[in-house]
C-alpha cells in the first residue's frame, strides 16, 4: 500500500509540474517558477485538485533532488574555470555576498527575528538564481554579451562560495554562537574533508577511470557516478557536514577527469527529474495564512533584495572597472534570489535552527524576484541611458577615466593571477593566525587575565588589547604584497585601478572583522557597526612606516628561521668568496633616453609618482657621467638615464613614462646588475666613474642601526643605495626602504668614487 501511494505521488507530482511548466515557458517564464507553482497547487494547503498522500515521502525524494542539484553543480566545476572568469568575477561575487550577508542580517533583526533566523536570512539573500539568470540570457539571447559572461562568472563564484558557507551555518547552527572551538573543530574537519577530496580526485579516481576505460559503456559510467557521489555525501555525514557538500565535492572529483563531460551528459536526465521534485518540494512549503500574516516582510524583503542584489552587483561590477553601462546591465540581471536559497532554507529546517515562517517567506520572496528578474533585464538598457545622462559630470568623467569595456580581459593577465594568488595566501595565511589569536585569547588568555584583574570588564579589556597588539603585525603583513607587480597593474590601465583598490578595501574589512570579534567581547555595539569603527585603526595600521618595519623584520626572521638549511646549503653550493651572486637574480638595469623634460627638471619631478619604484642610478649627458643623483639634479632631454630595480619595476616605470612621452627605450637590452657593473666600459664609461658594489658590515656602535633604510641616513652620507642585504644566511634583495637594519646585517651598497673613499675614510670597507 505504501508503495502504492508513493508511486501515485510521483505520478502527481510529474503530470501536474509537467503542464504547469508547459504554460510557464509558453509565457516565456523560467521552469523553476512552474515547479514551484506545481508543488503549491499539489500541496495540503491547497484543496481543488487531488494532492500528495505522504508528505514525509516527498520530503526526502526532495533531500535526494539537493543531492543531485549540487551533483551536477560540482560536475560543471573545475579550477580551471574559476581562473578563467578572471578577478572581475572575484570582486563582483564577494562585493555583492558580503553586502548581503550583512544588510540581511541587519533587517532580520530590525523585524525583531531571532538570531539564527536572521543568520539565515543573509546567507538566503546574498546569492542570486544561476537556473533563472541563464535561462533569462538564452531567452534573450544575451548570453554573449559581455555584461552576460561577467554575471555569470560571479554566479560561478557564488555558487563556490555557497558551499563553504553551508559549512559555517552548519557550524553556527550547532554552536548557536560563533564560538572558536566549535568553528576551528568543524574547519579542521573541512580541511580532512578536503584532503580526501584531493587524493580521490588527483590520484585514485583518475587513474582507476584510465584502467577500466575499455570497460565503461554508458549504464556503468552512470553506475560508478552515482556511486561515487553517495559515497562522498555518506562520508560528509560521517564527518559532520552536509549532504550537499558531499555531493559537490563527488562531482568535482568526476569533473577533473577525461570523462566529465560525458558524465555529466548522462547524469543531466537524472538530475532534472530529482530538481523538479526538489523545486516541486518548495512550493508544497507556501502556505497561504502565513503569506497573509507575514506580507509585510514579504514585501520588506522583496524590496531589500532588489535594491541591494542590483546596487551592490552594480557597485561591484564599478569597482572591477568595467563601464557603467556594462555595470548597470549586469547588477539587473542579479536582482533575485533562488534555488541556493531553498538549500540554504532546508539546511535550516532540517537542523532546526529557523523559524517555521521563514521557509515560505523566502520562496515567496524568490518567486516574486524572479518574476521581474526578464522586466529588469529588458529595461536595463533604458536606466543606464538615464544614468549616461543623468549623473554628475565630475562622476561620469571619473568612471570613464577608471574603467574599461576590455577589463574583463585585462583581468585576466598573467599579472593578475600573480598578484591575486599571491593576495590569496597572504590574506588566507593572515586570517588563519588571526582566528588563532582571536581563539587562544577567548578560550585562555582571558581566564588567565580573570585571575589577576578583579574587575570583569577591565580583564575583558586587557585581554582584548593584547590580543589586538598580538594580530598589528598579521594585519600589516596581509597588506605587503608585491608592490612591483601592484605598481605595474595600476601603471598598465586605469581600469585596474578600482579592483586594487577593492581588494585593499577587502583585506582591510577581513582584519576589521577579526578586530570587532576581539571588541565584541568589551563593547556591546552591533557586529556592523563595529566592523566601521575598526576599519579606522587598521588603516592606520597599514599606513605607519614603524608597524612596516617591525612586521618586515618580523618576516624576513621567519622566513630566515624556516629555511635555515636550505639557505646555508645554497650560500655553501654558491661559493660566496668575495662576491654576490643571488644579487644577480631579480635586479636590472635599464637605459632610457630623455626626449622631452615636460617641466620635469629635476630627479625628484621624474620620480614624484607612487607609481615610480625604480632607483636612477646615472645620468651620462653628453660624455659626462653622474653617479647615485641627490633629487635635486636637473634632467634635460637627451639624456640617458640608467634605472634599476625589479622587472615588474621597470616595466611599471617604463608605462608611466612613456604615456607621459618623456622616455623612449634606447637600443640596449636590459641587463642583469652584475652583468652591469662587470660591463660598464661598454656604455663608455670611464674608469674613474664606474659605479661599485660594496660590503659593509653594521656594527653595533654604528648610529644606523635599528633604523629603517629611510632613515638611516646612508644615500646622503655614503652617495649610495643599499641594493641588498645579507642576514645571516637570508639574502633581501632590493629591501623594502622600511627594513630596519639590525646588528651584523652585511649591507650591499652600490656607488661610485664618493662612496668608496668614504668608506675608506671611515674605515668601513669590508674584505668578502
Amino acid at each position: 500500500m505504501h508503495l502504492d501511494s508513493l508511486v501515485a505521488d510521483l505520478a502527481l507530482i510529474l503530470i501536474v509540474a509537467g503542464i504547469v511548466t508547459l504554460i510557464f515557458r509558453r509565457l516565456k517564464q523560467p521552469v523553476v517558477l512552474g515547479y514551484i507553482v506545481a508543488g503549491f497547487l499539489i500541496s495540503p494547503n491547497f484543496h481543488y485538485i487531488p494532492t500528495v498522500v505522504e508528505s514525509g515521502d516527498i520530503g526526502v525524494w526532495a533531500d535526494i533532488g539537493i543531492i543531485f542539484l549540487m551533483f551536477g553543480l560540482g560536475l560543471e566545476f573545475s579550477f580551471l574555470k574559476i581562473a578563467t572568469v578572471g578577478g572581475s568575477a572575484f570582486t563582483i561575487a564577494i562585493t555583492v555576498m558580503t553586502a548581503m550577508l550583512f544588510i540581511g542580517t541587519g533587517v532580520g533583526h530590525l523585524m525583531g527575528w531571532e538570531k539564527m533566523d536572521c543568520i539565515f536570512l543573509g546567507g538566503m539573500l546574498s546569492m542570486s538564481s544561476t537556473m533563472i539568470i541563464l535561462k533569462a540570457f538564452e531567452e534573450y539571447h544575451m548570453k554573449e554579451k559581455d555584461f552576460a559572461q561577467m554575471v555569470l562568472g560571479a554566479l560561478v563564484i557564488e555558487d563556490i562560495a555557497g558551499i563553504f558557507m553551508l559549512v559555517i551555518l552548519s557550524t553556527l547552527s550547532v554552536s548557536r554562537d560563533v564560538t572558536g572551538t566549535d568553528l576551528a573543530g568543524q574547519l579542521a574537519m573541512l580541511l580532512v574533508y578536503l584532503a580526501i577530496w584531493l587524493l580521490l580526485g588527483i590520484y585514485i579516481i583518475p587513474s582507476v577511470l584510465k584502467r577500466v576505460a575499455n570497460l565503461l559503456t554508458d549504464e556503468l559510467l552512470v553506475v560508478l557516478a552515482l556511486g561515487i557521489c553517495f559515497l562522498m555525501v555518506v562520508i560528509a555525514n560521517a564527518i559532520g557536514f552536509s549532504s550537499a557538500l558531499g555531493a559537490f565535492v563527488a562531482g568535482s572529483i568526476l569533473a577533473g577527469t577525461v570523462r566529465g563531460e560525458r558524465i555529466e551528459g548522462l547524469v543531466k536526465p537524472i538530475r532534472d527529474l530529482f530538481g523538479a521534485i526538489f523545486f516541486v518540494s518548495v512550493g508544497m512549503m507556501i502556505q497561504p495564512e502565513l503569506l497573509g500574516k507575514y506580507i509585510v516582510p514579504i514585501l520588506i524583503l522583496t524590496l531589500v533584495t532588489i535594491a541591494g542584489q542590483k546596487a551592490f552587483a552594480t557597485l561591484g561590477m564599478l569597482l572591477s572597472g568595467q563601464p557603467l553601462r556594462t555595470a548597470v546591465q549586469g547588477g539587473s540581471a542579479m536582482v533575485q534570489i533562488g534555488e541556493f536559497s531553498f538549500i540554504v532554507a532546508t539546511l535550516g529546517m532540517s537542523l532546526g535552527v529557523i523559524s517555521d515562517f521563514l521557509y515560505p517567506i523566502i520562496v515567496c520572496v524568490s518567486v516574486i524576484t524572479a518574476f521581474l528578474t526578464p522586466l529588469f533585464i529588458r529595461t536595463a538598457p533604458r536606466e543606464a541611458a538615464f544614468w549616461e545622462k543623468h549623473l554628475p559630470r565630475r562622476l561620469q568623467a571619473f568612471l570613464k577615466r577608471n574603467t574599461s569595456p576590455d577589463q574583463s580581459r585585462y583581468s585576466r593577465d598573467e599579472d593578475w593571477y600573480a598578484f591575486t594568488r599571491k593576495v590569496a595566501v597572504r590574506t588566507l595565511v593572515c586570517s588563519l593566525f588571526m582566528f588563532v589569536i582571536y581563539y587562544m585569547g577567548k578560550e585562555y588568555l582571558g581566564d588567565f587575565v580573570d585571575n589577576y584583574v578583579s574587575s570583569p570588564l577591565g580583564a575583558k579589556a586587557i585581554t582584548a588589547g593584547i590580543m589586538i597588539l598580538v594580530m598589528v603585525p598579521f594585519i600589516n603583513f596581509m597588506h605587503g604584497v608585491d608592490s612591483g607587480l601592484y605598481v605595474k597593474l595600476w601603471t598598465k590601465h586605469r581600469a585596474n585601478h578600482l579592483p586594487l583598490i577593492t581588494l585593499k578595501a577587502v583585506r582591510v574589512l577581513i582584519a576589521a572583522c577579526f578586530i570587532a570579534l576581539v571588541l565584541r567581547q568589551v563593547f556591546r555595539i552591533p557586529f556592523p557597526l563595529l566592523v566601521l569603527i575598526a576599519a579606522i585603526p587598521i588603516v592606520l595600521i597599514i599606513r605607519s612606516e614603524w608597524i612596516t618595519g617591525v612586521t618586515i623584520d618580523m618576516e624576513m626572521r621567519f622566513i630566515a628561521n624556516f629555511s635555515e638549511k636550505t639557505l646555508a646549503r645554497q650560500k655553501k653550493e654558491r661559493g660566496l668568496k668575495g662576491q654576490a651572486h643571488w644579487l644577480n637574480e631579480s635586479l636590472i638595469v635599464a637605459e632610457f633616453r630623455v626626449t622631452d623634460t615636460d617641466e620635469r627638471d629635476t630627479i625628484f619631478d621624474f620620480a614624484d609618482n607612487p607609481s615610480f619604484r625604480v632607483t636612477i642610478i646615472r645620468i651620462i649627458r653628453e660624455g659626462r657621467v653622474i653617479n647615485m643623483p641627490t633629487k635635486d639634479e636637473r634632467v634635460l632631454a637627451g639624456d640617458l638615464l640608467h634605472m634599476m630595480g625589479t622587472q615588474d619595476e621597470i616595466d611599471a616605470c617604463t608605462m608611466l613614462l612613456e604615456e607621459d612621452q618623456c622616455i623612449e627605450y634606447t637600443d640596449r637590452r636590459d641587463v642583469r646588475l652584475k652583468e652591469y657593473i662587470y660591463g660598464q666600459s661598454f656604455y663608455h664609461v670611464p674608469e674613474a666613474d664606474q659605479l661599485s658594489c660594496l660590503p659593509l658590515k653594521v656594527e653595533g656602535s654604528m648610529d644606523f642601526v635599528r633604523k629603517s633604510i629611510k632613515n638611516s641616513g646612508i644615500r646622503p652620507r655614503f652617495k649610495a643605495t643599499i641594493i641588498g642585504i645579507e642576514r645571516g644566511d637570508l639574502p633581501i634583495i632590493n629591501p623594502d626602504i622600511e627594513t630596519v637594519l639590525r646588528k651584523d646585517d652585511l649591507l650591499w651598497l652600490m656607488g661610485g668614487k664618493n662612496m668608496v673613499d668614504r668608506l675608506i675614510e671611515e674605515d668601513l670597507l669590508q674584505s668578502r
